[in-house]
């Protein structure tokens, strides 16, 4: 579970910024938007289900969401994916002459196996200039290790860890300038460490929507368990686009028969001999590696939806050629969603409504606000623009959130709940009307 998360000098965030999923004690609406939680030393504390960012474009709401995927991506892989001498990946803000020899900074709170953890880090597209990890076992703070690059012995310098944490110093020697010790310490089994970067490698996703290899997610639910088809079917039926049946088929990733079959007959000359290259390779490969046995060939999921209107016998259309942008989004978005459901994982997604009716995307935020779906407290942080969904039977109050960039082109992420809008008040007018800011300022409007 997602609480905190703070950045600074990273892209369009230049002062630190703070995203936060605490819910407000106050605001009483929408009681299956919180996660109740009995973590020790929060006691009364609630926290959200998911939060919105909403903001003009360019903004800065996508490197916000972009910040969290950095640092995951840099925790999971900085020990795996980089050699000794690579750049680390941060991209400090450019906008001024100091901040770009400036560390990045994030600092994130969560809870992993039921205990809360804050990880921090400072880092420079050359080196790790701080890392630290505090964990909450039983209320107090337990420092777990602090590490500082000490620039005039061009070392780092270890705190002393609590005696709680299992200290090996033969890890902390084997970590590099550009990788991380929590990264580290997972390859070695170290219990702890191990725990906590599970959240990163597992609990906390990123859905990218043009991503093709979604729907092979969903398909490969659907093969998984018998179960998950009926799951999908209901969804897809529920969701008014005519669907009343999904086939999933296998076949091989590459039929060359197939593919003569579909290449237009003037450019069949010119793929000839592309297709016969592949041919070969593939015979090749398969002589060399399986030479008693033929290789089993590696397989692709054909999807068919087939739809049923008035009148006329169900027809099956092929997914790839004959679906909308939007039916292959949605089919795309269920596999996802009904496992972030059934895991209970910290998901974030970039422009939810891309290729997706508003009330489609409001229906599916509904499944994982609800108390009746979302039973392992999932949560979802998204970025928008349509104002639909500033509903507050959707959204409370404290679950919106708004970027706005300065003259000075930095990025600064608030919450509607620094204007203290009414129970009553109606909320998507008021953004339109530029009462919360976060919105393109065009008073002359666009000129040719």
């Amino acid at each position: 579970m997602l609480i905190e998360f703070k950045v600074s000098n990273y892209r369009s965030i230049r002062e630190e910024q703070t995203f936060s999923l605490v819910a407000s004690n106050s605001d009483k609406e929408l009681p299956s938007c919180v996660i109740e939680r009995d973590l020790p030393s929060l006691s009364g504390v609630k926290f959200l289900k998911g939060a919105a960012i909403y903001g003009a474009n360019a903004s800065g709401k996508s490197n916000v969401v972009q910040a969290i995927r950095f640092l995951a991506e840099f925790v999971k892989g900085s020990v795996t994916r980089l050699k000794p001498g690579d750049s680390t990946g941060t991209e400090p803000f450019k906008l001024d002459q100091t901040s770009a020899s400036e560390p990045s900074k994030f600092e994130i709170t969560f809870v992993a196996d039921g205990v809360r953890y804050l990880f921090g880090l400072l880092v420079t597209e050359q080196r790790v200039v701080e890392e630290y990890l505090v964990a909450y076992p039983k209320g107090a703070p337990q420092r777990w290790y602090h590490r500082t690059f000490n620039e005039e012995k061009n070392t780092y310098t270890w705190a002393k860890p609590s005696i709680a944490f299992k200290h090996d110093k033969d890890l902390q020697e084997k970590t590099r300038e550009n990788s991380l010790f929590l990264s580290v310490g997972p390859q070695f089994n170290h219990p702890q460490l191990t725990k906590a970067f599970n959240w990163f490698k597992t609990n906390l996703r990123f859905i990218q929507l043009a991503d093709e290899g979604l729907a092979q997610w969903t398909t490969a639910r659907l093969i998984a368990k018998p179960t998950h088809h009926d799951r999908l079917l209901n969804l897809l039926k529920s969701a008014d686009i005519g669907i009343t049946d999904a086939k999933i088929q296998e076949k091989d990733a590459f039929n060359s028969t197939e593919l003569r079959q579909r290449v237009p007959p003037d450019l069949l000359p010119e793929m000839e001999s592309l297709i016969t290259a592949v041919e070969s390779f593939n015979a090749k490969a398969k002589a060399k590696f399986s030479p008693d046995k033929v290789a089993e060939p590696v397989k692709r999921m054909e999807i068919n939806l087939t739809h049923k209107a008035e009148g006329i016998d169900p027809v099956s259309l092929d997914y790839e050629e004959e679906e909308s942008a939007g039916t292959q989004r949605f089919f795309s978005l269920i596999g996802p969603w009904m496992d972030t459901l059934d895991n209970g994982y910290t998901v974030l997604i970039d422009e939810i409504e891309t290729s997706l009716h508003p009330i489609l995307v409001k229906e599916l935020l509904e499944l994982l606000f609800s108390s009746q779906y979302n039973t392992k407290g999932a949560q979802i942080v998204f970025t928008a623009h349509n104002p639909i969904l500033l509903d507050s039977t959707l959204l409370r109050r404290d679950q919106i959130w708004f970027t706005e960039k300065s003259s000075a082109g930095a990025t600064h992420l608030y919450p509607l709940t620094d204007y203290k809008p009414r129970k009553d008040e109606a909320l998507a007018k008021g953004y339109l009307a530029g009462r919360y800011g976060a919105i393109p300022y065009l008073p002359d409007g666009l000129k040719l």
